[in-house]
């Protein structure tokens, strides 16, 4: 089993190196974003698919509502602050700072969870 999560988790960083989105640069995270959900949902189709799709390496599908719930209590802002910083070690597994997607803003990166919360029929304040 934990051969297969190593073999998963490498295939998906490969994957990863390969994948870029189109957000604009890198911005210091303002005191309050406004979701943009179309945005958002350009973002997730570029990046973030390839793992929320399925749940590669542990990441909340869109259809798991209830660990969406779960990550929704946290609030928006700590959601938020765990794409930008990554979470290298998580209670479902791993996730690239930055979501892996280096060309994207924190407006990008703020849009795309919003956007999957959204699909996931949760909110987070």
């Amino acid at each position: 089993m934990k051969k297969l999560m190593l073999l998963i988790v490498g295939t998906a960083i490969l994957g990863f190196l390969f994948v870029s989105c189109g957000g604009g640069s890198q911005q210091k995270e303002s005191k309050s974003l406004t979701a943009d959900i179309e945005n958002g949902k350009v973002i997730y189709e570029k990046v973030c698919i390839a793992c929320h799709m399925t749940g590669v390496a542990g990441a909340a599908s869109l259809t798991d509502k209830p660990r969406w719930e779960e990550m929704a209590a946290k609030g928006m802002k700590t959601l938020h602050n765990s794409v930008i910083n990554g979470v290298p070690e998580g209670k479902y597994g791993v996730m690239l700072e930055r979501g892996s997607c280096i060309d994207c803003s924190d407006q990008d990166l703020y849009d795309a969870v919003a956007y999957m919360l959204k699909e996931a029929g949760v909110s987070a304040k």
